[in-house]
């Protein structure tokens, strides 16, 4: 995230405030007027969507998730409604934008939001499209501050359209404003857009999920958004177990006994199991609407038994730490999530393969351990 600085112009006597968002190495700007501005009301487009009313909008990135679903629905008619923004048509079709990562975690479970046992900071949100539909979107979002005020602003530096380019279409990263100070300056963030597949330690299928936009609430679904959260996983030196410890992240421990004998295998951070925590706790597991599908899981799983081995680690770790998950929660929505997880395990496959060495795609970026 950057902090963007202020620059005062001196106009006919007048005092303009610009604000610049990012500077390349060559000192080419990318700036924006104080104060920001926004014509639209993000609590209406929510409305409007049909997504729930206990979203919290008082945070600045689901808030700009609202304006910028609203806009990928109606995108066939943005140039009629704003032709001061868009001169041509964007597409001859609704944009299938989902969210996943902790804005859609954040829409489909209300404990997740302001006055929940499971409600968090995140610092952006994430989108995944239909491949054929990225370049669409993309335009749409640069003239986003255009039609709805400059809250609403993103743009693309040097290297953001150099690493487009080279993912050809299968991946975008476009910069946006995250958030507001109390002294009315942006934050700035990279918005990660994927399409097709949420492809990290492991790809995630999500095509079905663009079938099922709506009914999904404008995200990956239940099902789907586990997978992505519990897809996390990486090895570390037994010899600095001690290090776990002393920043308390010794609860990442995954009791996988077959591998390399110098090393211990980690699971899903805390950001992510308190999100899963939220999914269970929300959602019981069966084949309704509004529940988490045995079905849907066992089928994604069984095509993919590297990550169902994953999957079903990490799950069943969060299932036996419920001394973990009672630091924000009591001891009855512990026993919940925990009955859940452990229901939904008997469906899951069981993976018989042993692996001594990485069976997840190790040439992903790796948080640190702080």
């Amino acid at each position: 995230m950057w902090r963007a600085f202020i620059t005062g112009n001196e106009l006919g006597g007048d005092a303009r405030k610009k604000c610049v968002l990012y500077q390349e190495v060559d000192g080419t700007p990318y700036e924006v007027d104080l104060p920001l501005t926004s014509n639209v009301d993000p609590d209406e487009l929510r409305e409007k969507i049909g997504l729930p009313s206990y979203i919290d909008l008082n945070y600045f990135p689901l808030k700009s998730a609202m304006v910028t679903l609203w806009a990928t629905i109606n995108a066939p008619k943005l140039h009629e409604l704003y032709p001061e923004a868009f001169e041509k048509k964007i597409s001859d079709n609704p944009i299938r934008a989902l969210l996943f990562g902790g804005a859609a975690v954040k829409i489909l479970c209300k404990s997740a939001n302001a006055g929940g046992p499971l409600a968090r900071h995140i610092k952006d949100i994430d989108f995944i499209i239909p491949k054929k539909q990225g370049m669409s979107f993309c335009k749409l979002l640069l003239n986003m501050d255009k039609a709805f005020g400059t809250q609403f602003k993103y743009f693309r530096t040097k290297g953001d359209v150099l690493f487009n380019a080279m993912r050809q279409g299968q991946r975008y990263r476009i910069r946006t404003i995250n958030g507001i100070t109390e002294e009315g300056f942006p934050t700035v963030a990279v918005l990660d857009i994927f399409c097709d597949y949420i492809d990290l330690r492991h790809r995630i299928e999500v095509k079905d999920s663009f079938e099922n936009c709506r009914e999904n609430l404008c995200t990956i679904g239940l099902e789907n958004l586990i997978l992505s959260k519990s897809q996390f996983i990486m090895d570390y030196p037994k010899s600095e177990t001690h290090v776990l410890k002393e920043h308390k992240q010794e609860f990442r421990i995954l009791p996988y006994e077959h591998y390399a004998s110098d090393k211990i295998v980690l699971g899903m951070e805390e950001k992510d199991a308190r999100d899963v925590c939220a999914i269970f706790l929300d959602h019981p597991v069966d084949e309704g609407k509004d529940e988490i599908s045995p079905n849907k899981m066992k089928k994604a799983l069984e095509k993919d038994r590297k990550l169902a081995l994953t999957v079903t680690l990490n799950l069943q770790n969060l299932a036996n730490r419920t001394e973990f998950m009672e630091k924000w929660l009591k001891k009855s929505d512990v026993t919940t999530i925990s009955n859940r997880i452990n229901e939904l395990l008997k469906y899951l496959p069981k993976v018989d393969k042993k692996w001594d060495k990485p069976w997840w795609n190790t040439a992903v970026e790796t948080p640190m351990i702080e």
